[in-house]
């Protein structure tokens, strides 16, 4: 098999939720060896959120937890017991690299700072991604991503004008801020290539956020205005929109930028003179008039014959339909990986693809502690009746 970029890495990783696993995914899924810790008094927050397979709720039955721990082995270490490290100090030394993604102090709390991993292992990399940072007056104030997102200000541009924020669905920074967080782990690893030296790294999540939103920060810059809630709308463009289609929560978004898109959408809509009546009137009246014309047609069939037509539209995919999407079933994007618990599903693979180094889903998530025997006694080296007696005392499980 084709080693994978990360091939020979190795993680120990205390990343949880969302942000955090969607980063450490990265590095399994390209042949790191990435060892999660949590246990059964804690475990990762996202195994108690649905959807659950066959909608019956169980630790180890959590798509979302199942889609973010691809390739990853699941280890279960109590961290409130007093004798925590006679485990962790082991990995520590066997890995590379230690991920966390807790309130800032957690580590520190249990002798897992900086500083003490240095000490056990010199050449060690960390990463810490939390929502507002280590520093700061809100450093150690709790949030998810939907408050990341609201802080970044996504929320106050998202949504009707004359509504209060609408929250998008899902957590933007707990989609965002992975991709920078890999990017600061690999330009850490090339630095201890070439220097032998191991470093901190910190994320701050709405920070990586806020990046998304830099030309509405350039614009309020240098000309004072504001970004606002505008809902479907788009500026500069003759018309922007969503609108209903035939069935259940159906829907259409189509934007004419140009005159040409303009008559286009006419001339398919079959009702030329009624459009550009209600293009005059004004936008509400536009939408209103291609809401009615769109709401007896199937949707799928009307894209296609806009698509064909050359005008910008797509159907607002339920999730249900991204498993047959054709563009990305002829890309390989989803990888069929058996469960113990909950069968064989479809994992998500990633959006780019190496030539010479391909991704390679290599299992599916870790049941909780699914793992553990194998790290004490494969990686770690304790013996069997060792683990036992580390069981015996109530640090396994």
């Amino acid at each position: 098999m084709t080693k994978g970029i990360f091939d020979g890495l190795k993680v120990c990783d205390f990343m949880w939720a969302a942000a955090g696993p969607i980063t450490t995914k990265q590095l399994s899924d390209n042949g790191a060896t990435v060892v999660k810790v949590e246990s059964s008094k804690h475990p990762d927050s996202i195994r108690l959120g649905g959807p659950f397979i066959d909608n019956k709720p169980g630790i180890n039955r959590s798509g979302f937890f199942a889609d973010f721990h691809s390739s990853k082995l699941g280890m279960a270490v109590d961290m409130s017991h007093a004798d925590r490290l006679e485990i962790i100090r082991p990995l520590v030394e066997w890995a590379d690299v230690v991920t966390d993604s807790f309130r800032p102090g957690t580590m520190e709390k249990w002798g897992l700072g900086y500083e003490d991993l240095k000490q056990i292992n010199p050449r060690i990399i960390v990463l810490s991604s939390s929502l507002h940072g280590s520093t700061g007056p809100w450093a150690k104030h709790p949030g998810y991503g939907a408050q990341g997102a609201a802080l970044a200000g996504i929320q106050h541009m998202t949504g009707w004008p004359d509504r209060p924020p609408a929250t998008p669905k899902g957590a933007y920074s707990d989609s965002v801020s992975p991709r920078y967080a890999l990017s600061a782990l690999m330009a850490a690893l090339i630095h201890r290539e070439k220097t032998g030296e191991g470093q901190f790294v910190e994320l701050a999540q709405i920070e990586a956020t806020v990046q998304l939103v830099a030309p509405q920060l350039l614009d309020l810059q240098v000309t004072g205005r504001e970004a606002q809630r505008n809902g479907n709308r788009k500026d500069g463009a003759i018309q922007h929109g969503v609108y209903p289609c035939a069935g259940e929560e159906r829907w259409i978004v189509i934007e004419c930028e140009t005159e040409s898109h303009w008559c286009t959408l006419c001339d398919l809509l079959e009702d030329a003179a009624g459009l550009d009546a209600a293009r005059a009137a004004g936008q509400d009246a536009l939408d209103a008039a291609i809401a009615k014309l769109t709401a007896p047609q199937d949707a799928f069939e009307l894209w296609d014959r806009l698509r064909g037509a050359g005008i910008p539209a797509a159907v607002a995919y339920k999730g249900s339909d991204l498993l047959d999407d054709p563009i990305l079933e002829a890309r390989g994007h989803f990888w069929p990986l058996h469960h113990e618990e909950m069968g064989t599903l479809k994992y998500n693979g990633p959006a780019y693809r190496f030539e010479k180094t391909p991704t390679v889903l290599r299992t599916a998530s870790p049941r909780l502690g699914e793992h553990t025997e194998h790290v004490m006694t494969e990686i770690l080296g304790f013996s069997t009746a060792e683990v036992d007696r580390f069981r015996t005392r109530g640090l396994l499980g």
